[in-house]
């Protein structure tokens, strides 16, 4: 239980002071979320009864979503855990366990980590946070303790301050919550007015302040400049449920940049085309007659004519009026085009970078999409040091905490294995199946069998692709010995069966030799 203690500092106070330097990153995430998700950074005063300004083109909203989306699977892959406890031999040993034994033991809480994930309904949470950190570059991100759902805070919500290293070093979260979510006790303690009669009562504001002391992170909640009431926590700094993510880490700035924001030009331009685009399209599809005086026609008779219908005049004294810039607007889709193909390049929107052809090969498709994912190298490195082993770490501190997982050594450390790492793994095994391939076009198959040999190649691709327990798939050279022999035996055995046939057919049908004359008969 974490004792209680007076904060030396008013936390609306102290958010007050650290939003200046946001102001910046805040209206530049804002900007991103126009061209893009309208509201998913919204401007001050905005609720769910404002209207929000649409943008002209919907591919930047496209491709949020598919980035997102994208990393989500990669991050979290729903039939694996992303991270496993890794131990080194003679660490096992000094345990006193077979390696084999404590890896398996080791792999059993990973699975229980996984199930925390799934159970906790953290993934439309991890979504909604990858979202934010491609438009707005910044999120803020707490796994309660209780495991109940984790929380997830924008860029206008809370303010940050890290250390030369990038950790995170103190926070505000600002957040306004209705007085009938309080406890009762909690209105009665922090002087909230409240009237069940009212529904529309106004907004409590809540500030959680956030503290790092030397190794342990302590955090507490305030309304009204009053302590609420068994809101304060703290925990190790390596297990706190605070996480202050960012999309590119800027070096001494306590907030990241975007991936938005590297691509913003294209995104403008392409708002203006498209914009150009829709308004030609509007003027183009009026329709204006033009009817000379001397036409000699009517122009309601005209107007009033049905199909098929006859009239008497002049048509060549009317004309339709048409927007000679046909032309002009083609050069402007062309350049939309070319837009678009580059933003789904930078957003790794695959069905907009294959080129349109008859025929696109498996291979080209394979190696744009490799492309693609080298693009994003950098990003895993951040998400993984910033999300996903804080993440672990604390799954873990709860896993222990509530008698699920024993206590883990120093010497296991937790492996993430999905994003950058699994890049690296697949780049080993396209090599080795490529090095194959090339083998085998310049020498034929038989080199296969004369340069290397069959289970170290499983063992090697069974690395790659990550996969635990390869010993029980693999037989071991004695097996493969003993099923030779035995193969052999029955080879020699079942070659002899025809010719013990044989011989035994030539015996039955033989003549009975002829009896011999008796000597002296």
């Amino acid at each position: 239980m974490a004792e209680k203690t007076t904060p030396a500092v008013s936390a609306k106070l102290r958010y007050a002071q650290l939003s200046q330097p946001r102001n910046t990153v805040l209206e530049r995430a804002r900007s991103n979320s126009e061209l893009t998700i309208p509201g998913l950074v919204p401007v001050d005063g905005q609720d769910a009864n404002t209207a929000f300004s649409q943008p002209y083109q919907s591919l930047g909203a496209r491709c949020v979503n598919n980035l997102a989306a994208w990393l989500l699977v990669t991050l979290f892959p729903p039939d694996q855990s992303f991270a496993r406890l890794s131990i080194h031999e003679d660490a096992a040993a000094e345990l006193g366990e077979n390696l084999s034994v404590v890896r398996e033991a080791l792999a059993r809480i990973s699975t229980k980590a996984m199930q925390f994930v799934e159970s906790t309904a953290c993934r439309p949470i991890f979504m909604e946070t990858l979202r934010h950190l491609v438009v707005a570059g910044n999120a803020l991100l707490y796994v309660p303790v209780d495991r109940s759902t984790p929380r997830m805070y924008r860029i206008d919500q809370y303010v940050v301050i890290r250390d030369e290293y990038g950790k995170l070093l103190e926070g505000v979260v600002h957040e306004k919550i209705n007085p009938a979510a309080l406890a009762e006790a909690t209105r009665t303690a922090c002087k909230v007015e409240w009237d069940p009669a009212k529904p529309s009562s106004k907004m409590v504001d809540v500030y959680t302040h956030i503290v790092r002391e030397g190794d342990t992170v302590r955090h507490y909640q305030q309304i009204n400049d009053i302590v609420v009431p068994g809101s304060e926590g703290q925990a190790s700094a390596e297990q706190t449920g605070w996480m202050a993510l960012r999309w590119q880490a800027v070096p001494g700035s306590d907030y990241g940049r975007a991936h938005v924001s590297e691509y913003i030009g294209d995104l403008v331009s392409l708002e203006d085309c498209s914009k150009a685009m829709i308004q030609f399209a509007a003027v183009a599809s009026r329709i204006v007659h033009l009817v000379e005086p001397m036409a000699m026609v009517e122009i309601d008779d005209l107007a009033a004519a049905d199909t098929g219908e006859f009239l008497s005049g002049y048509g060549d004294k009317i004309k339709t009026l048409q927007l000679e810039k046909s032309q002009d607007f083609a050069i402007t889709n062309t350049v939309a085009e070319r837009l678009e193909l580059r933003l789904s390049h930078a957003f790794m929107l695959q069905s907009g970078t294959v080129r349109n052809a008859d025929r696109v090969t498996a291979e080209e498709i394979r190696a744009m999409a490799q492309e693609l994912e080298n693009v994003l190298g950098g990003v895993y490195t951040v998400l993984s040091a910033e999300l996903q082993l804080p993440l672990i770490k604390r799954i873990l501190y709860i896993l222990q905490r509530d008698s699920e997982a024993p206590e883990i050594p120093e010497s296991v450390k937790p492996t993430i294995v999905t994003g950058f790492e699994a890049m690296g793994r697949n780049h080993s095994a396209n090599k080795l199946r490529m090095w194959a391939q090339d083998m085998v076009s310049m020498y034929g198959p038989e080199v296969i069998k004369e340069i290397t040999e069959a289970t170290e190649v499983g063992r090697r691709f069974a690395d790659s692709y990550g996969i635990e327990a390869v010993d029980q798939l693999i037989k071991t050279a004695e097996a493969v010995q003993s099923e030779q022999q035995a193969g052999m035996m029955n080879s020699a055995a079942m070659s002899a069966v025809p010719q013990l046939a044989k011989g035994m057919a030539d015996v039955i049908s033989a003549p009975d030799e002829p009896a011999q004359p008796m000597q002296g008969a």
